[in-house]
């Protein structure tokens, strides 16, 4: 899918955008305003026009036609009105729903070190809360513009068929009710942007803690987490009450019902000196009181507006946060002869670019059909190295290479879909077993799903359930064991059939008789395919065809078990305490 909001340099140039998608709309709504507004402010000049040449010459015929005309209007006024209405609502829908897809649909292009960043709970509030505030704003920006286009015929309506001298008296009275009708938009602007952050806040303190349900408990943390929510709420408030101070001041009403009353008393005095007929006095201050009811409206429309506005502000620097993950490779198409030879050359990565690097001037090759093994401390860069072949992150410096070919050069989609990887951290989406084994394959068979499942023990616990394969795991598993997660996702990925194969200490949950018969289950699938295992269970690393020792993010080892306990200090270090280790050999100058 082609995003668009890479191209577009601001806020309100994305939400006008959208908007123009919806040309036909947007077009029926400014038609209806305009038709609303003009009907209401004819029907005063025409209520006048009847007092001053039915009323006092008593033309019955002319009467009763000037009232039907008036009926006419007013009832379709009301009509368009409705209508104008329903098609706002349906424009606000109908954005709503292109602005959520493309909300959606970008997030699933954004590189891994964005959502290392975003906070769940925000991504929440932005796709479900702002957008909805956005759609509230469109579906209720007739009621932003009416005030203004009416004002303005209200006064050109004073000055060609009233009577310019209530059109001047007007004027400086009109120009003080907009300056106020901006003002109050410039005033409750930051209050409308704060409460789109503090709703997130408070978003994000529920997500964490609802996620952390079990945490929390195990640590007695309910106070902590009661605190945190406390605070969040607090802050929301506070942002509320500062708004409804600001709505306080809505000061345009009072200069409208200031300027009928002054109207008003000048328009009685200049009928008594019998420059200005009574049905002009009647128009010209019913042409005034029809602003009252849009002034009401203008009072919660421009909060919505503002509200709405703020939303597009927040949606637009989350869409244009980091580059969107682009294929540029040179490759069309997954090669036919593809072997899985890895080659690291000279790679530097750091997650920042003012940190210090996890992976310092990598080299290492493994051969096709290899099993290699990565060893090393907790923190020396193993997963983030596997991240790096994945392409989720790139390189500062150097390059990885599939088969002598730049990984970035294959197909971004097939790259990946070629590398299976079993995550140390197992996440399981709340659907049935059966969905998280197929999801890399959605239009797996149920055999072939059975099949893989059997493979990887999963067979062992789903009797278990009275539903079986069709057991929902619940968010993130959590109706499964850490061992049960892992087999599922071995699973998933043994449905794929990759060709290179990444386990990230696929086995640590699982009991060591399950790891025995995953194990065997293993030696079917890795054969005929590159294996990178990162892992420390003796068993699955002596049996790698090669073993490199990582240590701060540099290989300082790298061989066979028993060339390794016979050379490198690091890695008899890992396994001393589970062996009689032999002495270890110093080379002499």
């Amino acid at each position: 899918m082609s995003l668009d909001v890479k191209r577009i340099s601001s806020y309100k140039r994305w939400f006008l955008y959208h908007l123009a998608k919806q040309k036909f709309l947007v077009l029926c709504t400014l038609v209806g305003i305009f038709i609303v507004t003009f009907s209401r402010v004819l029907i005063p000049v025409v209520i006048g026009y009847i007092i001053d040449n039915t009323l006092v010459t008593r033309e019955l015929a002319n009467l009763v036609l000037l009232l039907g005309i008036v009926l006419v209007v007013y009832v379709s006024r009301n009509a368009m009105d409705y209508i104008t209405m329903m098609v706002g609502h349906f424009l606000g829908l109908k954005t709503e729903q292109n602005m959520r897809q493309e909300f959606f649909d970008t997030l699933q292009y954004k590189p891994l070190r964005y959502h290392d960043k975003a906070r769940s709970g925000d991504l929440q509030a932005l796709a479900t809360n702002d957008l909805r505030i956005i759609n509230t704003m469109i579906s209720h920006g007739a009621f932003y513009i009416y005030p203004f286009f009416q004002v303005i015929m209200a006064v050109i309506l004073l000055i060609v068929t009233l009577d310019l001298r209530l059109a001047v008296i007007c004027t400086p009275f009109i120009l003080l009710y907009m300056y106020f009708l901006l003002d109050y938009r410039k005033k409750i602007a930051p209050w409308a942007a704060g409460r789109m952050v503090t709703h997130s806040n408070v978003a994000v303190v529920l997500q964490d803690s609802i996620s952390g349900a079990a945490i929390v408990r195990s640590f007695t943390a309910e106070e902590l987490e009661r605190e945190k929510f406390h605070k969040a709420v607090i802050g929301f408030r506070d942002n509320r009450i500062g708004e409804t101070r600001v709505h306080a001041r809505f000061y345009p009403l009072l200069v409208l019902y200031l300027t009928i009353g002054i109207t008003f008393l000048a328009s009685c005095v200049f009928v008594f000196e019998g420059t200005l007929t009574i049905g002009v006095l009647t128009a010209a201050n019913l042409l005034l009181i029809t602003l009252i009811d849009p002034t009401n409206m203008i009072f919660w429309a421009t909060n919505d507006m503002m509200s709405g506005f703020a939303a597009c502000s927040r949606l637009f620097t989350n869409l244009s946060m980091e580059e969107d993950e682009q294929n540029k490779g040179k490759l069309t198409v997954w090669p036919d002869n593809f072997k899985g030879r890895i080659e690291f050359r000279n790679v530097t990565f750091a997650y920042e670019d003012n940190k210090s690097p996890i992976l310092k001037n990598l080299s290492f090759t493994v051969e096709p059909y290899q099993r290699v093994a990565l060893v090393g401390p907790t923190g020396c860069g193993k997963t983030t190295l596997v991240k790096l072949l994945l392409l989720l992150y790139e390189p500062q410096e150097g390059t990885i290479l599939l088969d002598g070919i730049d990984i970035r050069n294959y197909p971004l989609d097939e790259l990946r879909r070629h590398i299976g990887y079993i995550e140390q951290d197992i996440y399981l989406f709340s659907r049935t077993i059966s969905e998280n084994i197929a999801f890399g394959r959605p239009n797996a068979t149920q055999e072939e799903i059975m099949a893989m499942a059997e493979l990887a023990q999963v067979n062992d616990f789903v009797q278990d359930f009275p539903e079986e394969y069709n057991t929902v795991v619940g968010e993130r598993g959590t109706r499964l064991s850490g061992g049960e997660k892992q087999r599922v996702a071995i699973a998933r990925v043994f449905l794929t059939d990759p060709e290179v194969l990444i386990l990230d200490d696929s086995v640590s949950a699982v009991d060591s008789e399950t790891e025995e018969k995953i194990t065997r289950a293993m030696e079917n699938v890795v054969r005929n395919r590159t294996t990178l295992v990162i892992s420390h269970r003796l068993h699955t690393i002596r049996t790698s065809d090669k073993i490199l020792v990582l240590k701060q993010g540099k290989i300082v080892a790298e061989g066979n078990h028993n060339f390794l306990l016979e050379s490198s200090e690091d890695y008899r270090r890992i396994f001393g305490k589970h062996l009689v280790l032999p002495d270890l050999i110093v080379k002499r100058s």
